[in-house]
């Protein structure tokens, strides 16, 4: 399943996304990791377009390069009050 994701401003595709508990695992092509940097150091909040169920925040909680192969992140869902839930 394909995801747009806004990551701190930059719409970012993610190839493919799996959801676990409160977190979701996306991979995107490469290119993206300076998005996701800025969003993991500055505690931006992340959203996902389209879809009204998701319709919440996240924040990223870890991010990797992949190379050439892209990255993967783990979002974490943000509460009401914007704070992190494990």
């Amino acid at each position: 399943m394909e995801l747009v994701f806004d990551i701190a401003g930059q719409h970012c595709v993610a190839d493919h996304v799996q959801m676990r508990g409160n977190t979701i695992e996306a991979n995107f092509a490469a290119g993206v990791e300076a998005t996701l940097a800025d969003a993991f150091a500055g505690s931006h909040t992340v959203s996902i377009m389209g879809i009204p169920a998701l319709s919440v925040t996240y924040s990223v909680q870890d991010f990797q390069s992949d190379g050439i192969d892209g990255c993967t992140a783990v979002f974490s869902v943000n509460s009401s009050a914007g704070r992190v839930l494990h």
